[in-house]
């Protein structure tokens, strides 16, 4: 009789083993939030009521309408703290989301150095003391120009994989999963 019992509570407890061990739940998904308006706040360093503001609408998000993109003019030779801000669905403001998850998040910037921006430095850093950018100062060039000015929010990227000498620059090796790209046309006067 102890024999019997014993296997089958040998086979009673791995029944419920393998049953605790099933994924009945789905794994949460993490949705991404429909992002519908970005700002690019320029604000001039010795002159803090000078601001120039790029914007990004799409108030129907992904389809639909065109988005609205209002592009700027900086001075030259001119220092500018830089601002980024991410408003979703219903005014749902993203970037107290972003600052808090900043680990999982670093916004990139492309641009030329010899038409646009002279240098580019990250004010802002996650736990890791990795850049994170929605606070970062530019300098623009010293003379007439412009060009484009792309902006990439990423989600999750492998910041250990940026270029240490220009870590604003994304490229497909640094992965994650980009919640928006951005192009705007700035001009340099």
């Amino acid at each position: 009789m102890k024999p019997f019992n014993r296997l089958t509570m040998f086979l009673l407890a791995g029944t419920l083993f393998l049953g605790a061990c099933k994924k009945d739940d789905p794994e949460p998904v993490n949705e991404q939030e429909v992002i519908t308006k970005v700002t690019v706040n320029f604000t001039n360093t010795t002159n803090s009521s000078e601001v120039v503001t790029f914007t990004y609408e799409d108030t129907d998000g992904v389809g639909g309408n065109a988005p609205v993109v209002t592009n700027g003019t900086l001075k030259k030779n001119t220092s500018y703290n830089v601002s980024v801000t991410v408003t979703g669905e219903g005014n749902e403001d993203i970037t107290a989301e972003i600052a808090e998850e900043k680990d999982e998040h670093q916004i990139y910037f492309g641009f030329s150095q010899t038409t646009l921006f002279a240098s580019f430095e990250y004010l802002d850093k996650d736990s890791k003391n990795q850049p994170v950018g929605l606070s970062s100062r530019v300098t623009t060039i010293n003379n007439n120009g412009g060009g484009t000015l792309q902006v990439i929010l990423a989600h999750e990227p492998n910041k250990t994989l940026n270029v240490s000498s220009s870590p604003w620059v994304y490229s497909s090796n640094i992965g994650g999963e980009q919640d928006f790209n951005i192009t705007f046309n700035a001009t340099v006067q």
